[in-house]
Formats: C-alpha cells, structure tokens, sequence
C-alpha cells in the first residue's frame, strides 16, 4: 500500500461554507479522553453514514461535501468523528514523505490511534437516533480506514469507500465484507484491480468505480477549492454518486428484511 504522491505536496485550501450539522459530543469516552462529531442531515432518516476526513481534518469543502451527502437520496443521518484529538496535520509536512508517513503512523492508526472506538461509537449513536443501516466513506487516508472499519467481523457496514482514496491495494480489501465505492482522482493509481477484487465476492450490489481525470488529489475534502467551477462540478457529481450507491445497499438491505 502506498500514500497517492499528491497527497504529499498540495495544501488545504479554505472555501466559505455555512454548516448544516453540530459539533456533537460522542454518547462514550474513547481511551478515556471525551470525543465529538460533526452530526449532520435529517433526524428522521433511518440510514447513517459514518465520514471520516482527510488527513488535514475539517475544512469548509469537507463539511460542504458531508452536508450535501447528507441530505442527497432522501437524506442520511450523517456522523464525521473528530478523529486527530492533537490536531491534523498541517501544510508545513507537505514535500516530507517520512515525516508525514511518520505522523499518521502516530495519529492516523486504526487501532493504535483508537479509530475502530470512535467508530463504533459513533455507529451505536447514530443507532440510538433511529439509523437501522450503515454506511462508511472517507477522504484520502480516510478511505483505507472505511475499509478497514468494514472489513472487521460483525461489521454494521453495508458498504464501504470514498474519494481519491489512498493506501488502495488488492490486499487491503482482501477481508472486507461490503460492496465498495472507489472514485479517484487524475493522481490516484489505477483503481480498477482493486474494485475487482472485491466485485469477485459477489455481493448483491455492484461495487462502484469512476475516474475524474479533470481534478486534484483532495478535491472532496481539504485540499478541495470549490469557488472552482470544475472542483465544484465534479464535487457534486461525487455526492450524487456516493449518496446514490448508500441508498442503493440501504434499499437491498430492506428489501431482505
């Protein structure tokens, strides 16, 4: 598994987004420390979604992609756990692969990091609002973590990916039990191996992969500028599809109930 290079040298960006959601705090302590979360979209939605974000953490882009996610398809009741407790990383990494490499090692860990926690956490909030089927995306780095959270036994998931994912391999999907999503920017690797590896599983939704070759690494998240007219396209675009393929496993998931 590699990190995308691009991860590596483009900065966050700032776009002015006026927040649909709250800070929330988390129904439990994780590794005894209190933990909040970005709730956002209608309260009356059974289908959760679970947000993690890209390595730079929250950011105006970021949250406008979660609260559009949110309310796409007839809404999702969505959950983005604040998962760096001492801060994401920041411009001054960029350009030093060690030492960004280093700094998820530390901060970015599922298991070390105490990220499978907040994760299931977050799931049984969500839970306790009424969500009877879940979802899991993530930005960049945050991708692998969905598909980790997805690929653990027992898992809530239905499905599982993101956008410009990094850290993308056959052998990380190798377990996962839920039909992915997988939309890569022009700086991704080929994506296509890997949404085959896990298509071969058979599982009664399709996994899903499109390429937009017109934008950046980070374009959904803090890296992403959406006064950019191309950006802002291809943003929505990736809402619609992601909000469209969770709405789809919710569907096939009731429909066996």
């Amino acid at each position: 598994m590699s990190l995308t290079s691009a991860c590596c040298n483009t900065p966050p960006t700032d776009a002015h987004w006026h927040l649909k959601g709250k800070q929330t705090p988390l129904s439990q302590k994780i590794a005894g420390q209190e933990r909040t979360t970005y709730r956002t979209g209608p309260k009356d939605s059974k289908r959760g979604i679970i947000a993690i974000y890209d390595i730079f953490g929250h950011h105006d882009t970021t949250y406008q992609f979660f609260d559009r996610i949110a309310e796409s398809h007839g809404g999702f009741q969505l959950s983005a756990p604040h998962i760096f407790h001492n801060g994401a990383a920041t411009p001054e990494m960029l350009g030093d692969r060690p030492r960004l490499m280093a700094w998820i090692g530390e901060n970015g860990d599922y298991k070390k990091s105490h990220i499978d926690e907040i994760i299931r956490v977050a799931v049984e909030d969500l839970r306790a609002d009424g969500c009877t089927s879940f979802s899991i995306f993530g930005q960049c780095w945050g991708a692998m973590i969905a598909v980790l959270a997805a690929s653990e036994e027992g898992t809530p998931f239905l499905a599982a990916g993101g956008p410009h994912p990094s850290f993308f391999s056959v052998d990380l999907v190798k377990n996962i039990k839920t039909p992915l999503i997988a939309l890569a920017s022009k700086d991704e690797a080929d994506m296509v191996p890997v949404v085959a590896a896990v298509q071969a599983k058979g599982f009664a939704v399709d996994s899903f992969h499109q390429r937009f070759d017109d934008v950046h690494h980070g374009w959904t998240g803090g890296r992403g500028d959406w006064t950019d007219p191309i950006q802002l396209k291809q943003g929505l675009v990736a809402v619609d599809l992601l909000g469209g393929f969770f709405a789809k496993v919710a569907a096939a998931n009731e429909s066996k109930l």
